[in-house]
């Protein structure tokens, strides 16, 4: 992983008004799971619940810099906002 690059496996806060009365620090939690020989480039973003590359099996993907990656790009290059597979590796 590069340099300012995130991880986020939360949501910060509930998304409704009345769940952030209730609780503002209960937000959701989903796992994120980062295959072999993945690339994340500086300032990119994964969001909560994204596998990158097929999850554990696979590997080689890449998230280019400054890419917000909302969903799986099996070994591919992901760019963009949100990611799209630019090229199949």
């Amino acid at each position: 992983m590069d340099g300012n690059a995130s991880i986020v496996d939360f949501d910060f806060h509930p998304l409704t008004p009345e769940g952030r009365a209730d609780d503002i620090n209960a937000g959701a939690a989903v796992p994120i799971v980062i295959g072999d020989d993945v690339f994340v480039g500086m300032d990119a973003l994964v969001m909560k619940g994204v596998p990158i590359c097929g999850g554990p099996i696979g590997g080689g993907a890449m998230v280019s810099a400054g890419s917000v990656r909302t969903q799986d790009v099996p070994r591919a290059i992901g760019a963009g906002n949100p990611a799209m597979v630019m090229r199949e590796l």
